[in-house]
């Protein structure tokens, strides 16, 4: 994944993958505990109707056809951003 990627400032392709996580502190647990729960299974509900609706369906074609499946859920339940680096002019940036 990370050979086809090029940085958008100097259009390089050594470029290195790091992630990033959301942190909430306790204030934010205290405030909007019962708000996040809830969207924590909405988001399970989701991500699991797009597993069952799109992506089982997508890859048994797509191996029938002998091509690979990038998992769609996978990226909805993961809960980091990706970030590129860019080693010759040290760009940071999302694709």
């Amino acid at each position: 994944m990370a050979l086809s990627v090029k940085c958008p400032k100097c259009g390089s392709t050594r470029v290195q993958l790091s992630s990033e996580r959301s942190k909430h502190g306790c204030l934010f647990a205290i405030l909007f505990g019962v708000f996040y729960v809830a969207w924590i299974l909405a988001k399970w509900i989701i991500g699991i109707l797009i597993f069952i609706f799109y992506d089982w369906w997508v890859a048994i074609i797509q191996r029938d056809n002998d091509k690979g499946h990038v998992w769609q859920s996978k990226k909805w339940f993961a809960n980091s951003k990706r970030i590129y680096y860019c080693h010759d002019c040290g760009f940071n940036f999302r694709a």
